[in-house]
């Protein structure tokens, strides 16, 4: 009897043990990206102060930061096969650099107000070549072909002479008679500017409405971007970070373990498949675009 209560309290210790070194090493992951933004930020204030910033700013301040961060990043990834933590670790650093892309949107106030001023510089620039003469050109050609390429060609221009009405007019009746207006890949570029007609209306609610039904998960950055710009917009913070945007990050990373799990149970000969070995390079790649990386320069 004293020896299986023994056993009970020593399994009990064990859990407990477990829970706790689970809840530190989670909070040890948050407070880590935490520091790690606190520092990008940082970096991008500082090349504020030194120049103007660009669109390689960003890249420039995460391959700076990272190198201050990387054992942490390869510390939470458990793996015994070699092979397998290095591909973890990528996957680790490919979803940091996505990240933090818009979640710095609510947290540095020099990166909004870049992303932003360069969306409105190249709005006032479109309306600088826009020419209202060529409106009736326009006009005749919905009146010739009165179909969703039509309408949405005259809304751009609309747009950009700053008709903000008719231009959000002009996108409805081209979805109206799109045949093919339920798929969202077809209709991207009509509802992206429907959208941004929506954020210089202020109506931020129905613009992040659509930036909701066009993120397709898979890291859809340049939505992800766009919907956390309008957020912030309308007053949003960080604590309301989108849903939908969360709900395909974490099954992004279900889809990540489960496959790290079925890796880890083949053998080092089992034969990898085509689609695999693809997923690979375009991971590895893109970070060694990130890095400027030559794989020529280490033979």
């Amino acid at each position: 009897m004293k020896r299986s209560r023994l056993y009970f309290t020593i399994q009990q210790f064990s859990l407990m043990v477990c829970f706790f070194l689970l809840s530190v090493n989670g909070i040890y992951a948050q407070s880590y990206k935490a520091a790690f933004k606190d520092d990008m930020c940082h970096c991008i204030e500082q090349e504020n102060l030194k120049r103007r910033l660009t669109e390689n700013t960003y890249k420039t301040c995460f391959r700076e930061t990272l190198t201050k961060y990387a054992a942490q990043i390869d510390a939470q990834i458990v793996e015994e096969d070699p092979n397998q933590k290095f591909y973890k670790g990528q996957l680790a650093r490919k979803e940091l650099v996505l990240a933090l892309e818009y979640e710095l949107i609510y947290s540095c106030n020099t990166y909004f107000e870049f992303l932003e001023s360069l969306r409105v510089s190249k709005m006032l620039i479109a309306r600088e070549h826009a020419k209202e003469t060529d409106l009736e050109a326009y006009n005749q050609q919905v009146a010739l072909t009165p179909n969703s390429i039509s309408y949405f060609m005259r809304a751009q221009l609309q747009f950009k002479l700053g008709n903000l009405q008719e231009a959000a007019a002009d996108i409805n009746r081209s979805l109206d008679v799109n045949p093919y207006k339920a798929n969202v890949k077809s209709t991207r570029n009509e509802l992206l500017l429907l959208a941004w007609i929506y954020e210089e209306q202020n109506k931020f609610t129905d613009a992040i409405a659509i930036y909701d039904q066009l993120y397709s998960g898979d890291f859809d950055t340049k939505i992800a971007v766009l919907r956390a710009l309008a957020h912030k917009k309308s007053g949003g913070t960080s604590a309301s970070v989108p849903n939908v945007i969360k709900t395909n990050e974490s099954t992004n990373d279900n889809k990540n373990s489960a496959r790290g799990r079925r890796s880890a149970t083949r053998t080092v000969k089992t034969k990898v498949t085509s689609d695999q070995v693809i997923e690979k390079k375009k991971d590895t790649s893109s970070l060694k675009k990130l890095f400027k990386i030559d794989n020529k320069k280490g033979n």
